[in-house]
């Protein structure tokens, strides 16, 4: 019973109130509903673009344009919508019109900017190496929305023809800049290992003797080199001894003996005439004085005959050094030029003997026998001294050459660690060069083959399936959607309105809230009595509601016929969806 007074009670307000509940909802609806069909339609081109794995498998061909798909998409965006490109779109097609001359320049591209709808299309799929299921982007759309579909789909051409040539110049730009990088860098290895290797060759011309492979053979050849010295010093000294033994032997010999003559007949040497006439001053100096004449002219002869000896022993001694000489010489002389140390100084010795020989000949007038000496033995022995002097020679010029290859054998050896060092610093560089020129050139080959990928068109790329076209309706404002939520306003709006003034009003209009009033019960209730000239006023207005709303409605049909969709397209829109449910 109670919740019968309420809801009888709220049917009161509203009939009471309906004035201040109609008049804010009506006027709130109105607006809406204009607000609605004045917006101007926007139309929206969208191009779906499929990205295609490259036609090779990646186990033979690598391409050079690495990186995630966004990242490259999003680079791509960047160029596609950089400012130059959307301004020479803006004044191709004069989009925005009634913006120009009201906003800079930057503001009409922002719009654009905004205007623009790239969205990534992604998908789930399984890793091809790991082969955990994954997201991945496999597509994209790209959208332009505007007010006019004729533009709104050369617009989102336009976009896409610069998306998917952006595409391929990037693409093909990458692949020969990598390209031309490789080369470039083999360029420059190649000139490197070059330039080490004429260092290699100069750096072994230079220690041609002293490098590590040979140092085997230098210690080897130095062993060898000192048992050749060995044996060479053993040489000499047997040689000295030799030459020691025969001087002893010629120096007891008389170079000049004569033995036996042509006939048979012994003569005597000077010495032995000098000590037979020696022998007989001694005696006849026993017999008689010194006065006596065979004693003074046996001394006389005595006296000359030792003067000649004394002079024919150093004729002698000269002619048997200048005979040794030219012995020497004439040895030398078949090794050797005229211009070698040894034999200028020969001839300069002899020379110097038979110069000294010349002038003791005429300090004592004493011409030295043409042939010299005369004793078989002593010319044996003499010879033998003399070519046991040039052995000796000989072989102390082979001991100091071996002397001196030896010293140079161990500098070489002393030389080789530092000489190694070196050349294992010049190796390594060119070892590194030479690897790093080969991985360069491996590089360049698989450039190459991703270069040739890339303008063969058979390595990633963007294919055009689903391109622009011309929208037929647009995509906002929804208009039904509007009025809906202008509906619901509107009456939110008057039952507010409509609250608050029942809420100010002081009035009162039930019988129960009299009776608490004045604190009495209530005895009867007389109802309202409608006038005559009321009643009129209230056929009155219920004429002018119902003319308002039937004009309400042709104005609404009207503005949806032109503002939205011609009232015919949506005839056969409904009979479809009704009769054909299509």
């Amino acid at each position: 019973m109670h919740q019968s007074l309420d809801v009888a009670y709220y049917l009161e307000v509203l009939r009471r109130r309906k004035t201040q509940f109609l008049t804010p909802a009506i006027v709130v609806f109105s607006l809406i509903v204009f607000m609605a069909f004045i917006l101007p339609p926007v139309y929206k081109s969208t191009a779906t673009i499929l990205i295609e794995d490259q036609a090779i498998p990646q186990d033979l061909v690598q391409t050079t344009v690495t990186g995630f798909v966004d990242e490259r998409l999003q680079s791509i965006a960047q160029v596609v919508l950089s400012n130059g490109n959307l301004l020479n779109i803006i004044k191709k097609f004069n989009l925005y019109p009634d913006l120009v001359g009201k906003y800079t320049t930057e503001e009409i591209i922002f719009k654009m900017r905004e205007d623009i709808k790239f969205e990534p299309i992604t998908a789930e799929v399984r890793n091809q190496y790991s082969g955990r299921p994954s997201s991945a982007t496999i597509a994209f759309s790209l959208a332009y929305e505007g007010r006019r579909p004729q533009k709104v789909a050369q617009v989102a051409n336009i976009l896409t023809s610069l998306f998917l040539k952006e595409n391929l110049k990037e693409r093909e730009d990458k692949a020969k800049s990598t390209f031309n990088f490789l080369e470039h860098q083999l360029t420059e290895l190649r000139s490197e290992i070059i330039e080490l290797e004429s260092k290699i060759a100069k750096f072994k011309e230079s220690h041609v003797n002293e490098l590590p492979e040979l140092l085997v053979h230098n210690m080897n050849s130095m062993e060898r080199l000192q048992n050749d010295m060995d044996k060479v010093l053993q040489q000499i000294s047997s040689l000295k001894n030799r030459k020691v033994y025969l001087e002893g032997q010629l120096s007891t010999m008389d170079p000049n003996l004569r033995v036996i003559s042509n006939e048979g007949i012994r003569f005597a040497t000077s010495k032995e005439e000098l000590e037979k006439l020696r022998r007989e001053y001694i005696t006849l100096t026993s017999k008689y004085s010194e006065r006596y004449p065979d004693v003074i002219s046996l001394k006389r002869q005595i006296a000359l005959l030792d003067k000649k000896v004394n002079v024919v022993d150093n004729l002698d001694y000269i002619q048997r050094e200048i005979k040794d000489k030219e012995l020497e010489l004439n040895v030398l002389s078949k090794k050797y030029s005229d211009k070698y140390p040894d034999v200028i100084v020969l001839k300069r010795q002899i020379d110097a003997l038979k110069e000294r020989l010349k002038e003791s000949s005429q300090e004592d007038h004493f011409e030295p026998s043409p042939t010299v000496p005369d004793n078989p033995g002593f010319i044996q022995i003499q010879t033998q001294v003399t070519s046991t002097k040039l052995e000796i020679a000989e072989a102390e010029r082979v001991y100091a050459g071996l002397g001196k290859k030896y010293l140079e054998y161990q500098q070489r050896v002393t030389d080789t660690p530092q000489v190694e060092q070196g050349y294992k610093i010049l190796l390594r560089d060119y070892n590194n060069a030479q690897a790093k020129y080969q991985e360069t050139n491996s590089r360049l080959m698989s450039a190459r083959e991703a270069k040739g990928l890339e303008q063969s068109q058979l390595a990633e790329k963007f294919t055009l399936i689903d391109p622009p076209i011309v929208p037929e309706k647009p995509i906002r404002p929804n208009r039904i959607l509007l009025v809906l939520v202008g509906f619901i306003i509107a009456f939110g709006v008057g039952i507010g309105v409509g609250s608050l003034f029942e809420f100010m009003d002081r009035s009162i209009r039930r019988s129960d809230e009299l009776s608490e009033i004045v604190k009495l019960p209530i005895l009867a209730v007389v109802p309202y009595w409608e006038s005559p000239d009321e009643a009129k006023t209230t056929i009155h207005r219920k004429r002018f509601i119902i003319v308002s709303i039937f004009f309400a409605i042709v104005i609404a049909l009207v503005a949806v016929h032109f503002l939205y969709m011609p009232l015919d397209i949506i005839g056969v829109k409904l009979f479809r969806k009704i009769v054909l449910n299509f």
